[in-house]
């Protein structure tokens, strides 16, 4: 059982899918703050950017 859990969480397949939700959610948060606070979105969006770019490239090497 345990080895059945352990390959699961290393499948690319599960990783590339994992990433791609995380990227969905970051995406519609930036667009959240850009549609309810205008006045201060940029100290808000910035982290949320990064992580973006961050599971961005992560996605770049792990299909590479």
């Amino acid at each position: 059982m345990l080895a059945t859990a352990t390959v699961m969480t290393l499948n690319p397949l599960f990783l590339r899918h994992d990433l791609m939700i995380e990227m969905g959610r970051l995406e519609m948060a930036i667009e959240d703050v850009r549609n309810h606070a205008p006045a201060n979105d940029a100290e808000t969006i910035s982290p949320l950017k990064t992580k973006l770019a961050r599971i961005n490239e992560a996605l770049s090497r792990l299909s590479a």
